[in-house]
């Protein structure tokens, strides 16, 4: 029996295979490359991704998952259907398979909606819901015996904060923050302080390279790109004292709402999670410093994944292995 944990981000798609020993075995950009009116499709994923910056007048990437929502499902049916195709799932599996797809926390009924129906489409039939921030809180190590567990997840567009139990949900939101923010930020940094226009996926790499919330910031980068003085190409070092603040404003942005889930708790709770402190995921949790600030910030101990970006994902493949704990999770299963 296939089982698949998916995790359908805003900017990246990952999926775990929980029926056998390869965990997990798809990660690629959450785009698609698209020319026309008609948005024919010429590349998916990492192929398209690659397209950023290069392509033709008339060829355009589109993301079809937005902050956690889907704005285009024809396309969004495609991507997974490609990806389900490059992970080796025959079509005709896909029925019997049984399917967790991660929702944004506190998701709508019509956006849930929206989930299912993408679901149908790509052949799927036995299909779990289950809000983000449980997984994430079980992928990166907690475990659930009866006290609640504050987790918060940095993703590229949506970050979740949220306080859940075996009970359920206690407080939580989605926010349409992220490492996408950042990365516009840094674009606009260099734009001003260098005077060179830079791509986003130079932007990207940028963050990843030499980005960090260190108290004393070191590192620098050279980022190729466009001269806003004469329009030549140019470079310049890119220092990693200069893009502190682009990171730091997004994280305390996401900081101070997850501070407004943990001042709506109940007081015994709000005790517990205090002594047990936060669970970190997502991918924003990479960039050097950022969970040492997120627990200075919010005053409690902290623990993180060593791979925070699949932490999503890997709990589903532990909620696939567990039925009982499935069904208490899941927002409704399919037939």
């Amino acid at each position: 029996m296939i089982k698949l944990a998916i995790d359908l981000g805003s900017t990246m798609t990952k999926i775990y295979r929980a029926d056998t020993n390869n965990g997990v075995v798809l990660a690629e950009p959450s785009c698609v490359a698209v020319s026309g009116e008609e948005k024919t499709v010429k590349a998916i994923g990492k192929d398209a991704k690659n397209l950023i910056g290069k392509t033709a007048e008339f060829t355009n990437i589109l993301y079809p998952i937005y902050e956690g929502e889907i704005v285009d499902m024809r396309l969004a049916v495609v991507m997974l259907k490609e990806f389900l195709s490059r992970i080796g799932v025959k079509t005709g599996a896909l029925k019997w398979a049984h399917i967790l797809i991660s929702v944004p926390c506190g998701i709508s009924d019509r956006a849930l909606s929206a989930y299912r129906t993408l679901a149908e489409e790509c052949g799927l039939r036995k299909v779990w819901f289950v809000e983000q921030p449980y997984l994430a809180a079980l992928g990166a190590g907690a475990v659930f015996s009866g006290d609640p567990v504050f987790c918060l997840d940095i993703g590229g567009g949506v970050s979740n904060a949220a306080v859940v139990s075996t009970e359920g949900l206690i407080a939580g939101l989605s926010m349409n923050i992220g490492g996408n923010n950042m990365d516009a930020n840094i674009i606009s940094k260099v734009s001003n302080n260098d005077k060179l226009l830079i791509g986003t996926l130079t932007a990207e790499r940028i963050k990843n390279e030499i980005g960090t919330l260190a108290p004393v910031p070191r590192g620098a980068y050279v980022a190729e790109g466009r001269s806003t003085e004469n329009f030549q190409p140019a470079s310049v070092s890119v220092r990693a004292e200069d893009l502190t603040e682009c990171i730091r404003v997004y994280v305390k942005k996401v900081v101070e709402y997850a501070t407004t889930v943990l001042q709506n708790l109940p007081a015994e709770v709000s005790a517990v999670v205090k002594r047990n402190g936060v669970y970190l995921s997502g991918g924003v949790m990479k960039i050097p410093y950022v969970a040492q600030f997120i627990g200075a910030q919010l005053g409690m101990r902290f623990r993180v994944y060593e791979e925070p970006q699949f932490a999503t994902v890997l709990g589903g493949g532990v909620l696939l292995r567990d039925k009982e704990m499935l069904q208490h999770f899941s927002k409704k299963t399919g037939n």
